[in-house]
């Protein structure tokens, strides 16, 4: 089976891969002595959220890591996102930059095309993702997580702010959103370290951020 390619590929692979250093400096949000007004943090959360919907196709280049059930995985993820829910996610061995599994939605709906040249499709994409490859991600709320924001679809059960308006924390749809460090200390930074967690399925997944494209 695919799946068993894909699991066998990454998890070679994650055992050769030496941690080194990112192509982006990390600025970590500076400790405030001073506490600042709740209303003040809502300004430039509201302020974000708009300037981030009008930035709706960017690119995103990571390093994933994936634990889940009894795997422990590390791959590649080129994610090309576009307007109208469109996107490309361009799975990779993070030790060769081979491609694995391309996820994508268009017009047409969602396929996987995998590394054995055959293409899978379903209505549902994280549905198609976990069955064809294994790998458990949110992919519908990433899109919007990955970039420091809430997801539309789902309620907003919690949601911690930096002060500059930035979130330190999300919670949606049983998932834990934890941002460990932005790009800068701006509003409208975009993210560097994102785990996501949730507790009911056991699963952990760290989005690495190496190059960003679009915002």
């Amino acid at each position: 089976m695919f799946s068993r390619a894909i699991v066998c590929l990454l998890v070679s692979a994650s055992l050769g891969l030496i941690n080194g250093c990112s192509q982006i400096s990390t600025t970590k949000p500076p400790v405030s002595k001073l506490p600042v007004p709740a209303a003040t943090k809502a300004l430039n959360w509201k302020k974000r959220q708009a300037y981030l919907a009008g930035k709706p196709s960017w690119n995103l280049q990571s390093k994933i890591s994936l634990r889940y059930k009894d795997e422990n995985l590390i791959f590649g993820l080129k994610w090309l996102q576009r307007p109208v829910n469109l996107y490309i996610m361009q799975i990779s061995n993070p030790l060769t930059g081979a491609l694995v599994a391309k996820l994508s939605r268009d017009a047409r709906g969602v396929s996987l095309l995998a590394d054995n040249g055959r293409t899978y499709r379903d209505t549902d994409e994280e549905r198609l993702l976990q069955k064809q490859s294994g790998l458990k991600m949110p992919v519908k709320g990433m899109q919007y997580w990955v970039r420091g924001i809430t997801s539309p679809q789902y309620k907003v059960d919690k949601l911690v702010l930096y002060n500059a308006g930035r979130p330190q924390s999300i919670n949606q749809a049983g998932w834990k959103i934890n941002y460990a460090s932005y790009l800068n200390n701006n509003f409208n930074s975009a993210p560097r370290k994102i785990i996501l967690t949730r507790s009911t399925d056991k699963v952990y997944l760290k989005v690495i951020a190496k190059n960003w494209q679009g915002i």
